[in-house]
């Protein structure tokens, strides 16, 4: 997935939000997910209701959740260190993304007729995450994980 931030970007962004600690080092690394298509086929009266989705499962945990687009790629070649080694059986994966596609059009759409969800495609991709080491005012090192798509970090460890 394309960088919405680079690593100049990051150390701004976490500096404005204090200044109680220093960044220390900032490693990247590239985390794989699996982006999948879907046709959700309504019969009848629901036929307006059908669509495309698309999915998307870390692999690495095996944590789905549903993608607003099917974002922005470059390739890029990458040192074999920086990149999470897949983990999840990926026909395992295709075969339970159903589950997370029903679930969530049932939320969003309130319906409980069971459409058809088929299988369209899908992609294995990457994205980036900066792994920010830090020291606090006492000398304690904590890290911080940032997303270098969406901007979002959290604390990894404190």
């Amino acid at each position: 997935m394309k960088n919405g931030y680079k690593m100049q970007d990051a150390f701004e962004r976490l500096y404005k939000r204090s200044k109680h600690f220093t960044i220390e080092k900032m490693d990247l690394l590239f985390y794989p997910y699996l982006l999948m298509d879907f046709e959700v086929k309504y019969t009848g009266k629901l036929e307006r209701l059908s669509e495309h989705v698309l999915v998307m499962c870390d692999m690495w945990k095996g944590q789905y959740s549903m993608a607003r687009t099917s974002g922005e790629f470059v390739m890029t070649d990458v040192e074999e260190n920086t990149v999470i080694p897949v983990k999840m059986d990926k026909m395992q994966v295709i075969k339970d993304a159903p589950k997370t596609v029903y679930s969530e059009i049932q939320k969003a759409k309130r319906v409980l007729n069971i459409p058809d969800i088929e299988y369209e495609s899908d992609e294995l991709v990457y994205k980036p995450f900066f792994i920010v080491e830090c020291l606090n005012d006492d000398k304690e090192v904590f890290h911080i994980l940032f997303d270098a798509v969406t901007g979002d970090f959290s604390l990894l460890n404190a």
